[in-house]
Parts: C-alpha cells; structure tokens; sequence
C-alpha cells in the first residue's frame, strides 16, 4: 500500500522515477517499492515522504468508516448546492486526512473535491486536476470511477463538449448498476446535456427517471427542475399545450421552491409559446414579465430581448421592435455573446426586408450556419439552413435548395450517431 501510495503521489507531482530517486535509491529500487515488491526501511520510506511531503512511516493505512461517510455526506450537499455546507464538511473532510492516508479515501476525497469546485465555481476543471483524477482511476473503487466519469462529464459540459459529456454520463451510468444506489442527479445531468444537444426525447427519458427518484426522496427543489426540463423540452418540440401546463403548474403549485431566475425562465418560455401559437399580446405580457424579473436579478436578459423584438415585428409594431433590437443587440455584443450577435443580425435584415441581398446570404451560408454547428445550436442550425434553402428556391437555384433541405433533414441522425 505504501508503494501504491508514493507511486500516486509522484504522478501528481509530475516526477520521473530517477527525479524522486535521485541521492535515496536506485530508479528501479524505487520501482519495485511502487510496485510492493519490495518493502524499504524506515530511511528510505521516511526520505521519499519528505520530497513528497507525506509523511510514510506513520503511515495509517486502515479504512475509516466515518471519515467515508462524512466524504459521502459532502458529497449529497454538493448535489444539493448547499454551499455554506458545502465549504464547512470540505474543510472538515480535508482536516481528518491529514491523519489518515488511506489511499481510497485520499482518491475519493480528491474526485468529490474536484466536483466540490466545479460546483462552486462553474467551471471545468484544469488541465492539471483531470489528469490527477485519470492517473488513479485504474486502480481505484467503482465507486470513485462512478464518481470520476459524473465530474468529468460536468467538466466537459462546462466546455459545452455535450458528446463528450454523454460520453462519459454513459460510463457512470454502466458503473452505477454496480452501485447498491441509484444517483437521481446522474439521470437529470444527462437530461440537461440532451436538451443543449436538442435531442428532447432523450431528454424527457432521463428527466422522468431523475424526476421519479426525487420524488421517492421528497426533494423538491429537484423535482422542480426536472419539471422546468420537461416543460422547456416540450416546448421545443411544439407540444405547446403540454408545457404550457408544466409551466402553469410551476407558476402555481411550486411558486415557493421557484427562485426569480427560474421564475423569469418561465414566463420567457410562456412567452415562447404563446409567440408561436401567434398570441402575440400574451406573448409580449408574459416575455415583459421575464425581462423585468431577469433586470432585478441582474441576469442575460438577451434572449427576451431577441424574442420581444421578433414577437413585435410579427405584430407589425416596428417601433417596439427596433427598440428591443436596439437594446439586445447591445447587450449580445457587450456579452460577445456570438449566438444572438448572429440572430439578430437575422432579424434586422428581415424586418429591413434585405435577406435576398448577396451579402447577407453569404454571410447566412459561410459564417452563421457554420457558427450555430459548432455552438450546438443545433435548433438555430437546422432552421437557418431551412431559411437558406427558401431563399435559393426564391432564386430559381433549385439544386443549392435542394442541398440545404436534405442537409436540414439528415442533421438529426448525424448528431446522434456521433455520440457512438
């Protein structure tokens, strides 16, 4: 175990065997004690320690119970984003390891605190820390590797490396058969990285079976979101009526477990929806709504903005439009945001009624269409491509339309099998 343990330890400081050897053993002295062929004496266990900065002869390596409890423990408030209590039992977990060096402990500390900061600090992990977490997983529990593969996906959905992510969503969710529990949070993170990636069948898939393991858990706040997802996801699979109850239902029967920012979330989507059934009045109502609750919270209001200004150029109102347009549009590109930069780029040349001009269909073809792909904006990405296949119809350009129509179609079945 101790060689098991220096070994860990050299790979997270990046030290070559002879670098750790060098004036204490031979390299391959060393490697025979990492590999527990060989036990060394006190001296030399106590010299490796010290350029390692652990200490080896006082080694205590027996599981501890409690301390993998408290770990466990840390864990489900970080699921819950408990962060007064997430940063309390992170210190006190810390703390009891200095005693105990147990090296299944020190692995699973080391992936639940990398989930900890990714939680924390939404955002993905360095380079440094992913490799730490790769250098054990060979040699570590199910239970760790679980762990691993759920946090690595986290940290590829943060870079939005949605297939990636699923990827490795898959692998936890082959290890959690192994598991004598099921992790509802595993369920819902690949219900949130299917809608990023538009495939809301597979979302609503997973979001019930997250949702159905909240509910056995009386774990509102949860149940919540997955009902949020499962509306969005209707939604944008234009069963309108469907997530406008789930939506009604959130407004009504969880307005307590609602935050502003969800509650905005909602009356934007509400908005969406009565915009698309062509309720232009209640669509600007509920979407006005939105903004002002976006405003007080201090969030992105870009997206309300962009369908404000699109919801008043469908009812004609050009001076409300280009009011919204105006104020999105500044927003997108203070935010650099380069999604709404290019849809309201989109919409200006529409309501200027200038998206037959060759500049502009340039620019859709070359640079918009290519963007929304690699920003898996897929929804925008098949709709854009539609919207070019109009135009070159509109042209006599039979054979171009025709392309961008079958490439429209096939986007779908591309996407899903690259996730394979």
């Amino acid at each position: 175990m101790k060689g098991q343990l220096i070994k860990q330890h050299r790979k997270f400081k990046d030290m070559t065997l002879e670098e750790l050897a060098d004036g204490i053993c031979s390299a391959s002295y060393l490697s025979k004690i990492e590999h527990n062929t060989m036990n060394a004496s006190d001296e030399i266990y106590r010299l490796l320690g010290e350029r390692l900065n652990i200490r080896l002869e006082n080694l205590n390596e027996e599981f501890d119970d409690d301390i993998y409890d408290e770990i466990i423990h840390w864990h489900e408030t970080i699921q819950l984003k408990d962060f007064a209590l997430m940063d309390q039992l992170q210190k006190r977990c810390h703390r009891k390891l200095q005693k105990n060096h147990n090296i299944e402990l020190a692995n699973l500390y080391k992936v639940v605190d990398s989930r900890f900061r990714v939680t924390k600090f939404k955002k993905p992990l360095s380079k440094k820390i992913a490799k730490e977490l790769r250098d054990v997983l060979s040699q570590s529990s199910n239970e760790y590797r679980f762990l691993y593969y759920k946090t690595i996906g986290l940290h590829h959905f943060l870079n939005s490396e949605y297939k990636k992510a699923i990827n490795h969503f898959q692998c936890a969710e082959e290890l959690m058969e192994k598991l004598p529990n099921h992790d509802s949070e595993l369920f819902y993170h690949f219900s949130l990285t299917y809608t990023r990636l538009r495939m809301y069948v597979e979302s609503n898939y997973y979001a019930n079976l997250a949702l159905e393991g909240y509910q056995k858990s009386l774990t509102y706040s949860k149940i919540t979101d997955c009902y949020m997802m499962l509306a969005i996801n209707y939604n944008f699979l234009g069963v309108y009526n469907v997530a406008e109850r789930l939506f009604q239902k959130l407004l009504k029967g969880s307005k307590e477990h609602l935050s502003l920012e969800d509650e905005g979330r909602v009356f934007h989507n509400l908005g969406y929806i009565y915009s698309s059934q062509e309720k232009y009045s209640s669509a600007m109502k509920h979407l006005e709504t939105a903004l002002e609750l976006k405003e007080k919270e201090g969030l992105s209001t870009v997206s309300t903005l962009f369908l404000l200004a699109q919801t008043a150029f469908y009812t004609a109102e050009e001076e409300g439009s280009w009011e919204y347009f105006k104020r999105g549009e500044q927003e997108a590109d203070e935010r650099e945001d380069l999604k709404y930069k290019h849809k309201f780029y989109v919409l200006k040349h529409k309501i200027n009624e200038t998206t037959q001009e060759d500049a502009f269909i340039k620019k859709l073809e070359k640079k918009i269409i290519p963007d929304m792909l690699l920003l898996n904006e897929y929804n925008d990405y098949k709709n854009y491509l539609e919207f070019l296949a109009e135009l070159y119809y509109e042209r006599r350009m039979y054979k171009k339309s025709s392309m961008f129509f079958i490439e429209a179609n096939q986007y779908k079945s591309a996407q899903i099998k690259d996730l394979f």
